[in-house]
């Protein structure tokens, strides 16, 4: 049975066509470890784009992801400032928009089981000094060289000295400072920035795992810089990407590649498609209301190397709301499209519970429990969209009162308005007689009116009661309900 290993072969002038590797073989290039694929070439190196569609090959996906960043940076080195922040601010980003149709991540649901839901563990800054120089230092900007024997040694301490668990959803990237080279081996036939910009793999011990070496390095840097050229990051973010979403569909190499062992990231490497943006600060990809380059993934639906994807039908939009502010429990009308078969609405990430569909254009909601400012988002199984403007929580005010009441009798079953102050977020409203409370089914119709039914409280007098978070109000005169 033969295993296809999907990264580029990084021999002489075929440094990125892919090898076909047997299990017995000797074909097998002794500078590549076998645990590693998903090798992103460097830019000026000659490269194909595999052969025909992503094939399954029966092994695991990540159907959901939580990324780890390690930022090995012993004293002595540098990276510029704001370089760690912009990489984990990105992978924030990745985790927020979970579920749109509107970057390169969205192309890895079509394959397997998997779902755009990402999170971002955790980052570290680790000053642990490096080892002595496992391989040659190769190049006169080098001053430090690491195989992927010592990364992954270090990787594997991190993870213990953090308690982070290696399981077949966790990926842990480890990025390394300016003038730090790597290779595979001791011998440095197969080094960074001249054969690789970073790669993926999954250690001994079980973690799936990336090395990411400075790309704003020559062979590595694409030129756009979308987040600003002085934190120097935009590079490594897009090979980080290329890894990532090769891991997500192929965590330990014998899940989907073609048959020439292209992974979805090989496919695609340094085609970024259409792009906006002046030259220096083009970008492809707008992720958490935030531009980003980088290179479009392989979708087997389109045969094509794609920026954004879309299963099953369009994502839904939100296009506005009213009103624009209110305290928890304020009834919000929600305007936009797509929105038929809806399965969540959130405030700044606090679900509502109790939103109703309307129509395939509108939605009635109401600021849940725990809300506060921030986007408006609707989720369905095509992917969730997400206000443009926040919605601005306020104080939900003082304690209710009760003004007034019409009409003034009736029997259970009745309608009854009640007016006063203060009654967004009612979370009870019921007829009270001495020691006994009759609850009754109502709707908060404004801050100032509620609409109730009048429960089964046996004939004679009774006060109104409405109870919300911030204390309840009872009626100073009495309903007659008739019996």
């Amino acid at each position: 049975m033969k295993r296809l290993l999907s990264f580029g072969t990084l021999l002489g002038a075929l440094a990125v066509t892919a090898a076909v590797v047997s299990t017995s073989a000797s074909a097998v290039s002794p500078q590549i470890p076998t645990h590693v694929g998903g090798i992103v070439p460097p830019i000026n190196k000659p490269y194909v784009q595999g052969q025909g569609d992503l094939l399954y090959h029966g092994g695991p996906v990540m159907t959901t992801n939580k990324t780890y960043a390690i930022y090995w940076v012993p004293s002595g080195y540098s990276i510029a400032p704001g370089y760690d922040t912009t990489i984990s601010q990105y992978f924030g980003d990745v985790a927020h928009d979970s579920g749109l149709s509107t970057n390169v991540y969205a192309t890895d649901v079509q394959y397997s089981s998997i779902q755009y839901n990402s999170t971002f563990g955790a980052s570290l800054t680790d000053t642990n000094a490096f080892p002595a120089s496992g391989c040659p230092i190769y190049e006169g900007d080098i001053t430090e060289c690491l195989t992927d024997a010592q990364l992954i040694a270090e990787i594997d301490r991190v993870i213990n000295a953090q308690g982070w668990t290696r399981n077949g959803t966790n990926m842990f990237f480890v990025f390394t400072p300016r003038a730090v080279g790597s290779c595979f081996d001791s011998q440095g036939s197969s080094c960074a920035y001249t054969s690789f910009c970073a790669y993926h793999g999954s250690t001994p011990s079980g973690a799936i795992y990336a090395n990411q070496p400075y790309a704003r390095h020559s062979g590595c840097d694409e030129g756009q810089y979308p987040n600003g050229s002085s934190n120097q990051a935009d590079p490594t973010i897009n090979v980080l990407s290329h890894e990532h979403n090769e891991a997500i569909t192929d965590p330990r190499l014998n899940a989907w590649y073609d048959q020439a062992g292209y992974e979805n990231g090989d496919k695609c490497a340094w085609d970024f498609g259409t792009v906006s943006g002046p030259n220096g600060s083009e970008y492809n990809q707008t992720i958490n209301g935030r531009h980003y380059f980088l290179q479009r993934e392989y979708s087997n639906d389109g045969h094509a190397c794609l920026q954004t994807y879309s299963k099953g039908g369009p994502p839904p939009t939100v296009t506005s709301f009213t009103p624009t502010s209110g305290p928890v429990g304020t009834a919000v009308d929600i305007q936009g499209t797509n929105f038929t078969g809806t399965t969540a609405v959130k405030f700044n990430g606090a679900a509502d519970p109790s939103f109703v569909v309307n129509s395939s254009t509108d939605i009635s909601a109401h600021v849940p429990s725990g809300a506060t400012t921030g986007k408006i988002s609707v989720t369905t199984s095509n992917g969730t969209g997400t206000s443009s403007g926040s919605f601005t929580v306020t104080s939900s005010g003082g304690a209710p009162t009760i003004t007034s009441f019409s009409p003034t009798s009736g029997r259970a079953g009745r309608y009854v308005t009640i007016y006063g102050t203060n009654f967004t977020g009612a979370t009870q409203v019921a007829l009270v007689r001495g020691s006994s409370t009759y609850p009754a089914t109502f709707n908060v119709l404004l801050s100032t009116s509620i609409k109730v039914r009048v429960p089964n409280a046996g004939a004679g007098l009774a006060n109104w009661k409405v109870t919300t978070p911030n204390g309840s109000a009872t009626s100073s005169t009495q309903f007659n309900v008739i019996g």
